[in-house]
Parts: structure tokens; C-alpha cells; sequence
């Protein structure tokens, strides 16, 4: 038997709800709530259970136009639909419940007829057009999880023959996004968009894609190239150009196969016109190849290569800014300036997957699947800036309950997961209100970013209730990432009310399983955790196989 679709009737009028559910009951699985603050409560805890919220206007406490700007605030109705009820169907009623996100508006008395079919007709026209959106956004994955995995294996096998160790493509990467989202924020004379960014900070990779044609002998000579072979060297912007130009007509117009161009022909030209191949200069240089030529510059004085030692960071600036490596953009220097310490954090901390890709390269092994693994999370935080409404959650700019559904709602399986719950939540929202209530989710959501890695996913699951799902981390390193969480959010304060003390309840699990059943051992252990409160309970599946503590 097919499981009934699910109902929230929300009105302050028990007759009203009644009166509803005997019209809908034999349909549909219906709850009630008697005001907004009970279904706000109702719709945190087990809102991706409704296909429908049907919602009053007059109610005391919070008006069904709060409940409909807190639901489009939360993203809440990207899994359900809302239909507004009431008596008073002025057109300035309905308007204002369309802006604000309602699906469609039924009117007092109600007639079992209507009320039937404009349920049905929504229910049916919600569920296309998530569909629709469902199919663009696979759609629109598959295309660049292909165009993220042949950048990786194209620029990987430069990187293997150039004997490096596979940081330099994601310290440019970094770097690039960096200094862009900076020039940003900077000036409007660049009006670049996040996916711009996104763009030319994945296409980066290929800067050097036309050192393939530049001999061993140079390509890996330690030491200093005669001026004959730096001539040899200084070809491959022009060769790794010709490459892309080189593709068929329909391919070289995309935009990846444009900005890719731009970026291997003049990453190596000056601003003050004394670069190769061309000698362009000033703005005649596309501001995508200016941002990685510094990113290429930075990166080759901090790392070690065959001819040379790794500066420090603060050296390699230092460098850069007295122009002893070239001439750049006097706002890009300026840019780089002011990311400086953002760089030295992220170079610094960039994860030790690396390293092992490098024994796999000199061993002459590449594993495709793991370069796949590696950039699909990238690219998700790409997808987010083209379907925020999707996958991101608005109010603490972590993933959202639908990512967690779509990506993990079946039957994969993971390594790790922990949930965490936020202690005394509902008293902090009662006694301070919602406002601060957000300002205190924000505030964990970032402390938990802050002490995970980039590859790690954090979701907010439900109002005061994250998940973390960690990829490939050591069982000392896990322990050690909980009890961080939890300790740095112990020490957190709200400047406006330095009285109100945060503190979480964590419960994580260690073991290969699928997401559902690690999901139920992470919600039991963090249940025990809340026991005492401010405390982190985990299991182990490899020594415990019961999953008990």
C-alpha cells in the first residue's frame, strides 16, 4: 500500500482544522498545529516530512505571513509546498502571500471540492517543478564533474612529468580563488560573478597543460636553464594555446575552453610588457591570466623544486611586492596583501591527500577515481553558488536537509559522521528571541567549518541540529575533530549577551556503513551525550560490532 502524502494544517481555529481534516483525512496523513510558533517547532524537527503546509493568516502569537517569512528565510518550502487559507481574500492578502514564497491561496468557507482539487493540481505542479530543478541540477553536475575530471587528469599528468607533487595545481587553485574573490571585494572595475570565479580558479590547473612538448632534460634540469633552453621552456604558453585552439570549432567557443586559453597563452606576460610570448601590457593582459601569473609566482618561490628551496610565505611576499619577480597589477598586489594571512592558513593546512597522490604518480599510477572524489565536493561548492535554493542553507551558509537527502538519503555508504545538537536551544530562543536564536546558529555553523576540513560536508539537518560526514580521516585525527568542535564552541560569546553560554552535544560514529544506519548510531550516541550535555560520546563499529559504547 502506497504511504500517504503528509499535511500540516496550521490554523488557531480548532473548528477550521477539524473541518479540514474531515475534508482531507481519508487522503492524506494530516497533523495540526494551533498557532505559528507550534508549527515553526513542528516544521525544525521533521519538515522534509510534508508535501503540503496548508497555513492561516489571523492567528495570535505569529501571523501566518511570519510563518511564511520565516519558512522562505530557512529555505524550508524547497521540500514542501505552502497554501495560504483565510476568510479575508483581498488581493493585497494575496499578493503579499505570493511574494513571500505561497503556492496558492483558498479561501473561507471551504468547499470539500475545491479544496480537494487545489491540493491534488499543487501537489502535482510542486512535485514537477522539483523534479525539473532535480534534472537541471544532475544535469548540470554531470557536465562539470567530467569537465573537473579531465582538467585533473590533463593537468596531473603535467604535474607527474614535471616531477612535482599534484600542490602546485591546488595551491594555484587556492590561491586564484583567493585573489579573485578579493579583486571583488576591492574594485568594480573587474565585474566578475562567483561562477567567473569558480571558473577560472578550476580551469587554473592547466596554466603549464603545454609543458608537455618542453623535453625532460629541461623541463626537470636542476639548475639554472642556459638562455637556449629558456627559450625552449618559454614555448610552452604559446604550445599549451595552440593545443586548446587546436580543438574543434563548437569546443573552442565554450567559455572553460576561452578562459583555458587566455590563461596558458599569457600567464607568463608582465604588467609592464616585458613577458612572453606577446609582450602585452597593463589591462591589454586578461585579468584571469593576470590573477594566476601572481598565484604561479607565489606558489613556485614558497615550494621546493628541483633547482631551488622553498621560501617562507612572508619572504615570497615580501619578494613579490619589491618586484623581484616580474611586474603585476598594483591591485592585485594590493589584493594579495590582504589575503596574505588567509594564504598562510590555507597553504599550511592543505590535507596530506597529496602527498599520497605523489607516491601514486612515481610509481606511474594515477587513480582516476580518487581525482573524481577529490573535486566532486569542490565542485558542490561551485553548484551552490548557481542553485543556492537547492543546497545551501541561508541562515548559516552550510549545506542544507535537502543536500543531505539527495546526497546521501539512499543506500551509500561512508566512513564517518557525527551530529551534533545544540544544548538549551529552545530556552535561548524563548528567553532572547529569534533574532539572537539565528545569531547563535551562525555563530556554532562557522565554529564547526572552522575546525573541519574542505572536504568534510556540514549540514544543517534540522533547526538547532548539524551533520558532519568527514572523508578518509584517521580514527585519532575524528576523536580529536569532536572534541575541537565542542571545545571551541564552549569558549564562544555573543558580544550583545556575553551571559549566554553555547555549548553542543555531539555523538559520532567510526566505521564503514550506509548513511542510514550510521545516521541512527550518531543520533543514539548523541543522545547520550545530551545526558550530561557540553560533551561528545562516540562508536567505534570496527571494535564494537553491536555499535554500543
Amino acid at each position: 500500500m502506497m504511504e500517504k502524502q503528509k499535511i500540516l494544517i496550521v490554523d488557531d481555529s480548532e473548528m477550521n482544522r477539524a473541518l479540514l481534516i474531515d475534508i482531507l483525512d481519508d487522503q492524506y496523513d494530516v497533523e495540526e498545529a494551533e498557532n505559528g510558533v507550534e508549527a515553526i517547532s513542528i516544521l525544525s524537527k521533521q519538515g522534509t516530512d510534508f508535501s503540503l503546509l496548508l497555513l492561516d493568516i489571523m492567528m495570535p502569537e505569529m501571523d501566518g505571513f511570519e510563518v511564511l517569512a520565516y519558512i522562505n528565510e530557512h529555505h524550508w518550502n524547497e521540500t514542501f509546498a505552502v497554501i495560504m487559507i483565510s476568510a479575508d481574500d483581498s488581493p493585497v492578502n494575496i499578493k503579499r502571500a505570493y511574494d513571500l514564497g505561497a503556492f496558492d491561496y483558498i479561501s473561507r468557507p471551504f468547499d470539500a471540492t475545491i479544496v480537494h482539487r487545489r491540493i491534488s493540481n499543487t501537489m502535482l505542479l510542486y512535485a514537477r517543478q522539483q523534479r525539473l530543478e532535480q534534472v537541471i541540477a544532475e544535469q548540470f553536475y554531470e557536465k562539470e564533474k567530467n569537465n573537473q575530471l579531465m582538467i585533473s587528469i590533463l593537468s596531473h599528468i603535467v604535474e607527474f612529468r614535471n616531477g612535482e607533487s599534484g600542490l602546485h595545481i591546488l595551491h594555484v587553485d587556492t590561491i586564484t580563488k583567493y585573489l579573485l574573490k578579493q579583486l571583488v571585494r576591492q574594485t568594480d572595475q573587474y565585474p566578475l560573478s562567483k561562477a567567473d570565479i569558480s571558473l577560472i580558479s578550476m580551469v587554473s590547473a592547466l596554466h603549464d597543460i603545454g609543458k608537455i612538448s618542453i623535453p625532460d632534460e629541461i623541463l626537470n634540469k636542476p639548475g639554472r636553464l642556459s638562455q637556449e633552453e629558456f627559450e625552449i621552456m618559454k614555448t610552452h604558453a604559446a604550445v599549451g594555446a595552440r593545443m586548446l585552439m587546436d580543438l574543434p570549432p563548437g569546443h573552442r567557443e565554450e567559455p572553460l575552453v576561452r578562459v583555458a586559453f587566455e590563461i596558458c597563452r599569457w600567464h607568463h606576460e608582465r604588467y609592464d610588457g616585458k613577458g612572453y610570448p606577446d609582450g602585452l601590457k597593463g589591462e591589454e593582459i586578461p585579468i584571469a591570466a593576470q590573477v594566476v601569473a601572481l598565484a604561479d609566482v607565489y606558489d613556485a618561490l614558497i615550494s621546493k623544486r628541483c633547482y631551488k628551496e622553498a621560501y617562507s610565505q612572508k619572504e615570497a611576499l615580501k619578494m613579490i611586492l619589491e618586484g623581484q619577480c616580474g611586474a603585476f597589477n598594483p591591485v592585485l598586489l594590493q589584493c594579495l596583501e590582504e589575503i596574505s594571512d588567509t594564504l598562510q592558513r590555507e597553504l599550511t593546512d592543505t590535507p596530506s591527500e597529496p602527498k599520497r597522490k605523489k607516491n601514486e604518480y612515481m610509481r606511474g599510477k594515477i587513480d582516476y577515481d580518487r581525482l573524481l572524489i577529490d573535486k566532486e565536493y569542490t565542485f558542490l561548492s561551485y553548484k551552490q553558488g548557481q542553485f543556492p535554493l537547492l543546497y545551501m542553507d541561508s541562515l548559516t551558509g552550510v549545506y542544507n536537509r535537502r543536500y543531505y537527502d539527495v546526497y546521501f538519503g539512499g543506500t551509500e555508504k561512508i566512513q564517518t559522521m557525527a551530529e551534533i545538537d545544540v544544548d538549551n536551544f529552545k530556552h535561548i530562543n524563548d528567553r532572547y528571541g529569534h533574532d539572537v536564536g539565528d545569531i547563535v546558529l551562525q555563530r556554532i555553523a562557522k565554529a564547526i567549518l572552522s575546525c573541519v576540513r574542505k572536504t568534510d560536508a556540514v549540514i544543517r539537518y534540522g533547526g538547532d541540529e548539524f551533520v558532519v560526514i568527514f572523508y578518509n580521516i584517521p580514527t585519532g585525527i575524528f576523536e580529536k575533530k569532536l572534541e575541537s568542535i565542542r571545545r571551541v564552541i564552549d569558549s564562544l560569546v555573543v558580544e550583545e549577551h556575553p551571559e549566554i553560554h553555547m555549548t553542543v552535544s555531539i555523538g559520532g560514529v567510526y566505521g564503514l556503513g550506509e548513511v542510514k544506519k550510521l545516521f541512527r548510531i550518531a543520533d543514539r550516541m548523541m543522545y547520550q551525550a545530551k545526558k550530561t550535555k557540553n560533551s561528545v560520546a562516540t562508536c567505534f563499529l570496527e571494535e564494537k560490532a553491536d555499535g554500543r559504547q
